[in-house]
């Protein structure tokens, strides 16, 4: 485990280095004549006239021994700001080696010294020159540490983490002029440690001493220094710094280390994910590998958020090609490019394609023959959908059919359909479009004219995706503001992209067909406590440098999401974060026969017809801050 930086060593001159190395060999040459003549002036009670031994053969001999072990062991060869641990134990065994060897010459031939005086001589001889040598690296890197800093305005700092991994980053932010921190305080939870000081810094007990630490020291960053701390405790810490206005970093991970080396670069900002105090998923390797290894896997809306990241998860696992369908250009490109070795290697094929178009998509299956489909492609974005309904059902619900009628034709084993929580009693173009793609693959899955698996995955908002509130908050605040929220009580769940793609993958392993999978999301999160935490995050104060705006809910946006309706229960899987819904069946001739009546209407342009049969198709579908409130079924014939 090293530490490094981007320093300006890089690029010294031969010339400088070769005086480095010429002044610290003379240097310790030097320090060798002077430990000698301690020696010889302390073991003879200072008589001036010791010094005549120096011009024997002896002490010659020893220099000598000298010369060779520092040139052996290369103690020259230091970069004096960054002298460490590997330096002094070279200068410890060059010394040690020339002592042992001089003690045994002269315990073995005759020496100009008394027999009963070699020993002292070798062992003051010894420990002087380990003081002098040793001492003169510490008193040069604590000068050079000392001007370096000289004028650098740095903020105070403290670091979560008195064990090994807080204390080497302690001393590369004291050996390296490229950053702003200054460490003055260490916090960590192990009683034994409190009140002892590391490095020269007092560690302090996080639970007791946080709040005074932080005024007294003026810390203005924390830096997050403990290997597999555990996420609620992690959590923990962090909205206490942010609490005090203590702006927080972490390190990396060590797989991410170039060369098992952290660069200060590395050092990364807190982001709201790391809030979530969400678990690691573990999946089943072994399951997933035997369903994807070997196989041709299709993807839809493969350059989007979800659709990308189920690509980059299901690559590893060795499948025979992987087919990546989308009709954004410009994503696709880039897709391209980012994943060129395996577009090289002939296992990932991007493809523009648009899920709409029957015809192209029917190309695609009679050439490719995928035996499993991730349908991601959709649109999602909730106030866009209530303009455009026509665009909703071509994509969501046509799109849906054409690609599920094709599955069945050619045999696909596995379709698994990206769902979302606005499915469920959807108060929203989106959401009920989505609602009938899943009632559509639900009644399909249950012909008994087929053999292929309708696996349905329903969760909710995914931080960081294409279009989020995350994105759109952190614009805001780099522009000063304000942060803009619908309503104060407004709340959602919320999920990582890498998380919602692993359980996408779990569940359409451990489906058998029919299912809909709900994902565990955690608890709901207040908007208006994402835009306070995402605000601190960026060392600022909400209300004071950021104002938060309410701007009222948007067309179809609910005060709250739900996993399930209120008619719906769960049963639970052999993974504690994926339930199985227990949602109503559908009559296939029936919900066909509506289904096509709905995509028939979307080549005209009368919407209000069209969202009336929406909300005959999906009882529960009632619309919320929208010009189609109107069409609502009345309550009564819901429940009929």
């Amino acid at each position: 485990m090293k530490f490094s930086s981007q320093s300006s060593i890089l690029g010294s001159s031969p010339i400088a280095g070769y005086v480095t190395k010429v002044f610290v060999f003379g240097i310790d040459l030097t320090f060798a004549l002077l430990a000698i003549t301690s020696a010889l002036l302390i073991t003879g009670e200072f008589e001036l006239a010791r010094l005549n031994l120096l011009l024997t053969w002896g002490p010659v001999l020893l220099l000598v021994f000298r010369f060779i072990s520092f040139f052996a062991f290369r103690t020259y060869l230091i970069i004096i700001r960054y002298v460490g641990e590997k330096d002094y134990k070279n200068v410890f065994y060059a010394i040690s080696l020339a002592s042992v060897c001089f003690f045994l010459l002269l315990r073995f031939i005759a020496t100009p010294f008394k027999p009963q005086e070699v020993l002292p001589i070798v062992l003051v001889d010894y420990f002087v020159l380990l003081f002098l040598s040793g001492g003169s690296r510490i008193m040069l890197r604590l000068i050079f540490d000392k001007l370096r800093v000289q004028g650098v305005n740095r903020l105070n700092t403290a670091i979560f983490g008195a064990g090994e991994l807080g204390s080497m980053l302690d001393r590369v932010l004291s050996h390296n002029a490229s950053h702003n921190y200054k460490v003055v305080a260490f916090f960590d939870d192990n009683p034994r440690v409190h009140k002892k000081y590391l490095n020269g810094i007092r560690i302090f007990n996080p639970e007791l001493s946080f709040a005074r630490v932080v005024k007294q020291y003026n810390i203005k960053f924390a830096i997050i220094g403990i290997n597999n701390l555990p996420e609620a405790r992690r959590v923990q810490f962090i909205n206490n710094c942010l609490a005090h206005q203590v702006k927080v970093l972490k390190v990396p991970p060590m797989e991410n280390w170039l060369n098992n080396t952290l660069n200060l670069g590395q050092l990364m900002n807190i982001k709201f994910d790391d809030l979530l105090s969400r678990l690691p998923i573990e999946l089943d390797q072994r399951k997933i590998s035997t369903d994807v290894e070997g196989k041709v896997i299709l993807v839809t809306g493969c350059a989007g958020s979800i659709g990308s990241e189920i690509v980059q998860q299901l690559l590893p696992y060795a499948p025979k090609l992987l087919v990546g369908l989308d009709q954004a250009e410009t994503p696709l490109a880039e897709m391209g490019l980012a994943l060129k070795k395996y577009v090289t290697a002939g296992v990932f094929l991007p493809v523009i394609a648009d899920v709409r178009d029957s015809t192209t998509l029917q190309h695609l299956f009679e050439k490719y023959q995928p035996e499993y489909v991730f349908h991601a492609a959709a649109y999602k974005h909730v106030p866009i959908m209530e303009y455009f309904p026509l665009e909703a059902v071509r994509t969501n619900v046509k799109g849906t059919m054409n690609l599920a009628r094709l599955a069945v034709q050619y045999r696909v084993r596995k379709f698994v359909m990206i769902s979302t929580d606005k499915a469920v009693n959807p108060s929203n173009i989106m959401g009920a479009s989505k609602r009938i793609a899943e009632i559509f693959v639900q009644a399909l899955n249950d012909q008994a004219t087929h053999n292929t698996q309708f696996i349905t995955t329903r969760f909710g908002n995914v931080l960081g995706s294409n279009g989020s509130v995350i994105p759109i908050f952190k614009r805001q605040i780099e522009q000063g503001g304000p942060v803009t929220v619908t309503h104060p009580e407004v709340t959602r769940f919320f999920m990582t992209i890498p998380e919602a793609c692993q359980l996408v993958l779990e569940a359409g392993s451990m489906g058998n067909g029919g299912e809909i999978f709900v994902f565990d999301m955690g608890e709901s999160v207040k908007i208006i406590d994402l835009a306070e935490k995402m605000i601190q995050l960026a060392g600022l104060t909400p209300g004071q440098d950021i104002t938060i705006k309410f701007t009222g809910l948007r067309p179809g946006e609910k005060l709250y999401e739900e996993l399930l309706d209120d008619r719906e229960g769960t049963l639970p899987t052999h993974h504690p974060k994926i339930k199985k819904a227990l949602v109503r069946t559908n009559d296939y001739a029936y919900v066909t026969e509506l289904i096509d009546q709905l995509v028939v209407l979307t080549q005209n342009a009368d919407e209000e017809t069209l969202v009336r049969l929406m909300k005959t198709i999906v009882p529960e579908f009632t619309s919320q801050n929208s010009v189609f409130k109107k069409l609502d079924i009345p309550e009564k014939s819901q429940n009929t």
